[in-house]
């Protein structure tokens, strides 16, 4: 079970998590400022499709951390009181309470009362709520991200993808899809394990401190690992992402990628030989950080190539050391 007690008593970080979440569930999402109870709260736009057309419902997200009180205590009336007045000044059709612990029995009531009189729908996502929607495949690295105790008691997750060849993963806080050629089961664990080490081991540039570094980080981020079990060869993709305005010197080339992956050499050697042969389809691809739609892991970086995934087929006409097709 998720430890909400690994996050701060101000909330802040909990918001954060309640917005990331979201944003993966593929919402529109930005903050409000002020809510009901003078603390920031999230807006969400729901697209909807009815039985005619699709349609857009704005929904007011008041966030509550009261993991780390006193016996872990109940959200309250009193901790979301104005409810109707706060939805109707941002003109929001519904109002989502998401708390770390667990509504009382009179603001559930409270919340059905206003569903009934004030055509203001209402919905509550308690500390187990959240847990669920954080253990789907694109929404689990965030585990991770927020819950690093919590995560150290977590290892691989595999999820069957309808076919007896592909599966999509979770590890760390990678999302990764795993494929093989012709066997029925996925390639062996720690040989993966060992491919990411790989991936974790490219030291990457710096650029400035504080918020400045955030914004212009760079990270590798594997996508997925295809493993020609007739061959006894790897390949495998992953993606650089470098933010738009970075300068050309601090960006790595294809050379610096080689000089760590090696590519078409083998995953293992020892003095005389080597085994699984180890293809590296490493893509750079330039991004927004202070974007509200930017995440690691976005579903952009996934869905164009999800055939390339799937057998193992390049997404270019370049090899990780060729410099040509980098810029």
């Amino acid at each position: 079970m998720i430890d909400y007690t690994e996050l701060p008593d101000d909330g802040i970080l909990f918001e954060q998590l309640v917005r990331e979440l979201l944003l993966r569930e593929g919402f529109d999402v930005h903050w409000t400022g002020v809510g009901p109870d003078a603390g920031r709260d999230l807006m969400v736009t729901e697209k909807a499709c009815g039985g005619i057309a699709e349609f857009n419902r704005q929904w007011l997200v008041s966030c509550k951390h009261f993991a780390n009180s006193k016996g872990g205590r109940s959200v309250g009336v009193s901790d979301v009181d104005g409810i109707v007045d706060a939805c109707r000044a941002v003109n929001a059709q519904g109002f989502l309470l998401v708390c770390s612990t667990q509504p009382s029995s009179a603001l559930v009531r409270r919340l059905e009362e206003i569903q009934i009189h004030n055509q203001i729908a209402t919905k509550i996502w308690d500390g187990i709520e959240l847990e669920k929607r954080l253990s789907t495949p694109s929404t689990f690295p965030l585990i991770y991200q927020f819950f690093p105790r919590t995560a150290k008691s977590i290892g691989w997750r595999i999820y069957n993808t309808n076919s007896p060849s592909f599966w999509a993963a979770n590890f760390k806080d990678y999302f990764i899809y795993l494929s093989s050629r012709t066997a029925n089961t996925f390639p062996g664990l720690k040989d993966v394990e060992t491919i990411l080490d790989k991936l974790e081991s490219i030291k990457l540039p710096q650029s400035g401190k504080g918020i400045e570094a955030q914004w212009k980080k760079q990270y590798v981020r594997p996508r997925a690992i295809y493993f020609d079990n007739k061959h006894e060869q790897f390949y495998v993709f992953a993606d650089y992402l470098v933010p738009h305005d970075c300068d050309a010197d601090n960006i790595l080339t294809p050379k610096d990628f080689d000089a760590v992956l090696q590519d078409g050499q083998g995953l293992y050697h020892d003095e005389s030989s080597m085994w699984y042969i180890t293809f590296w389809d490493i893509k750079i691809e330039k991004t927004t950080p202070t974007s509200d739609h930017f995440h690691l892991d976005h579903k952009d970086y996934y869905e164009k190539y999800i055939n390339n995934y799937k057998i193992g087929l390049s997404r270019g006409s370049w090899t990780i050391g060729d410099m040509k097709y980098w810029y």
